[in-house]
């Protein structure tokens, strides 16, 4: 149980971590775009830079899966489950 508690607590801070990430690297295509309309930079780096995001924000989908996946397991082992209505 201590350990289900603690791999929800680690998420829920990488969680945290990459949502911060994903502002910056939200800032970074801004930037890029700006440089791009302005002529200091290609459109490979724009591009480039939404592709960062993209995989940052794939990431977070990801972590937020284990968090509900995590939950999942220590509900049942703390001994709460499913169970169908039979009658």
């Amino acid at each position: 149980m201590h350990t289900g508690l603690a791999r929800i607590q680690n998420y829920e801070r990488m969680y945290g971590l990459k949502e911060k990430e994903v502002a910056v690297l939200q800032n970074a295509v801004a930037t890029a775009n700006d440089l791009y309309t302005t002529g200091y930079a290609s459109y490979l780096e724009v591009i480039t830079a939404q592709r960062g995001v993209l995989e940052a924000e794939l990431e977070l989908a990801n972590i937020r899966k284990e968090i509900f996946l995590s939950v999942i397991e220590l509900y049942r082992a703390l001994g709460g489950g499913w169970k169908a209505d039979h009658s």
